[in-house]
């Protein structure tokens, strides 16, 4: 991270910043953070911001010229697009809660646990506390809706919420139409015992974190489950290894090929880990992300 300072001339001070990709904010001279920016070029960012930018096209908005508030810029350089990413999110946290940004939606999970007497999948809005039984994250509530009715075809879990004592005479299956037309195993009913629907939800869940469903992105996973964004750079890949949606950059690996770095990573992560999920879904769903998000399908519950 470099400092330098915008007292005098400017054109000095702008031969100081790279002209390479970075993040950087300008700040007043009393300190306060006035603009934080992610530049292809860090340069002509700073230029821009600072009134030595391009004019604008006539009868465009003017640009925007910090210059006679700004105090000193702060850039650091970064070698890879995700790096870039990470490093803004981690400028950012200080400065607004993660919950009041506009550019970021919370996640979505679904939550299934086959040890419940009579498991059901269920929605889960937001960063979870407890991971277990989780499964995401989800772009938002159509998407995790989406694989849920996929998966409720495929093994008839019930869509209810009640509690009931299993009886072939109960007239809260009877009179319930998922019953009638079978698309539920009616646990309600005793048209299958209680094992044997558990087994049910147990082969749900196992589809939910495992490689492949139709209708489910694909980096859906248990959100407690290890994972390793592999960004690729000028010269081979950075991994960044990610425990529970916490991204771990203290743990980098920079290698000449995945193989090479997959052996040395470490996921060992700190009391109090970030809550990265909100930005990580974001770059996750970018259309043109450069890089990969591999889950390590054996790792940790």
């Amino acid at each position: 991270m470099t400092t330098v300072a915008l007292a005098g001339d400017l054109a000095e001070a702008f031969q100081q910043v790279s002209a390479t990709a970075g993040v950087a904010r300008i700040a007043s001279p009393e300190g306060k953070v006035l603009l934080v920016g992610r530049a292809a070029n860090l340069r002509k960012w700073a230029e821009r911001n600072l009134g030595r930018g391009k004019p604008a096209k006539k009868g465009g908005r003017p640009p925007v010229d910090l210059s006679p508030v700004a105090g000193a810029l702060v850039f650091q350089q970064t070698t890879s697009e995700f790096q870039q990413r990470l490093v803004y999110e981690r400028w950012m946290a200080p400065l607004v809660p993660i919950d009041k940004r506009r550019d970021l939606k919370p996640p979505v999970f679904l939550r299934l646990d086959p040890d419940e007497r009579f498991p059901r999948v269920t929605l889960h809005v937001g960063t979870p506390s407890d991971p277990r039984c989780l499964y995401g994250p989800f772009r938002d509530r159509k998407s995790a809706e989406k694989t849920s009715s996929v998966l409720h075809k495929l093994h008839r879990l019930r869509p209810c919420d009640f509690v009931f004592e299993p009886d072939p005479a109960l007239p809260l299956g009877l009179g319930c139409v998922y019953a009638q037309v079978r698309s539920c195993a009616a646990p309600c009913l005793a048209r299958v015992s209680e094992p044997e629907y558990r087994l049910l939800a147990a082969q749900a869940a196992g589809l939910l974190g495992g490689e492949s469903m139709d209708g489910r992105p694909a980096w859906v996973a248990r959100a407690g489950a290890d994972a390793v964004v592999v960004a690729p750079r000028v010269a081979g890949v950075e991994l960044y290894p990610v425990r529970a949606g916490a991204v771990l950059e203290e743990r980098l690996v920079v290698a000449d090929t995945l193989e090479a770095g997959l052996s040395k990573l470490s996921f060992d992560s700190p009391a109090t880990p970030p809550d990265d999920w909100p930005w990580l879904l974001s770059w996750l769903a970018a259309p043109k992300r450069k890089g990969d998000f591999l889950v390590l399908r054996d790792g940790p519950a």
